[in-house]
């Protein structure tokens, strides 16, 4: 893979998310032959992630998902944020893990592993929510052997010396892009019609250049990280706090002058 290939990722899978988008995004899914990466919430708490009542048959969709060559990730344990600490991404600053001691980290995480071991499903990677975790996740998922994690920004899939096999996740939506290992991740909740439509069309454009998480690991396992790697996601870091300072400028200057009037 030497020129641009693109993942699907889809976080806040839970028994209680938006069905009905889900429906529609799954039908263009299978008619392209994509296989996501779905990040899934074993135990949600999070009121923001209930969209509707849960469905008596949540598991048994994950199981049939996996089966269909799905990548099953472990989104966090409740999606409960605990701080504000950014962890090692640096993107936001809302934790469910990072700056917590080894040991509550740890039982958060047997706990999550746990649920799916009853329900005969294999977790085949790791998703923060919010981006946020520390190398004291990395080494309390390499113990309980998830070796695998979706984040950071470079542009190519690498080994990690701390023993995790990293795939970045840099895109929100689909972008032209001339080389790399492109992670688009996707928060469908709150999806409009349009907006679902608009992703079917996108994914008939990308068809060609999607990958999945399987054949990427076979194509890059051992590569290390790279000076180039590191340059790259600085830059790509940098740019992502740059358009959110000028996005938190927009909404202060909008708020100053929703109270002027």
């Amino acid at each position: 893979m030497t020129d641009s290939h693109y993942l699907l990722r889809f976080d806040d899978i839970c028994p209680t998310m938006n069905w009905v988008v889900w429906e529609a995004i799954e039908r263009h899914l299978v008619l392209h032959q994509v296989r996501p990466i779905l990040a899934v919430v074993p135990d949600n708490r999070d009121p923001k992630l209930m969209w509707g009542p849960p469905v008596p048959d949540f598991w048994d969709r994950v199981r049939r998902w996996q089966g269909m060559g799905y990548t099953i990730a472990l989104h966090g344990y409740q999606h409960v944020y605990v701080n504000r600490e950014r962890g090692m991404t640096r993107l936001t600053p809302n934790s469910e893990f990072a700056g917590l001691p080894y040991e509550e980290q740890k039982a958060k995480l047997e706990k999550a592993l746990a649920i799916f071991g009853e329900q005969g499903i294999r977790v085949d990677a790791f998703v923060a929510p919010s981006h946020s975790f520390d190398r004291t996740t990395l080494t309390v998922l390499t113990e309980l052997g998830v070796k695998v994690i979706s984040d950071g920004l470079w542009p190519w899939p690498h080994a990690g010396e701390d023993g995790m096999f990293w795939v970045p996740q840099q895109l929100w939506d689909f972008r032209p892009r001339s080389s790399g290992i492109w992670t688009v991740c996707n928060h469908h909740n709150a999806w409009t019609e349009q907006q679902v439509e608009a992703f079917g069309k996108n994914l008939a454009i990308h068809a060609g250049r999607m990958t999945d998480l399987a054949r990427v690991i076979q194509a890059f396992a051992g590569r290390p990280l790279t000076i180039a790697d590191r340059v790259a996601a600085f830059c790509d870091l940098m740019w992502n706090h740059r358009i959110k300072a000028v996005l938190w400028r927009m909404r202060r200057q909008l708020s100053k002058a929703g109270h002027a009037s």
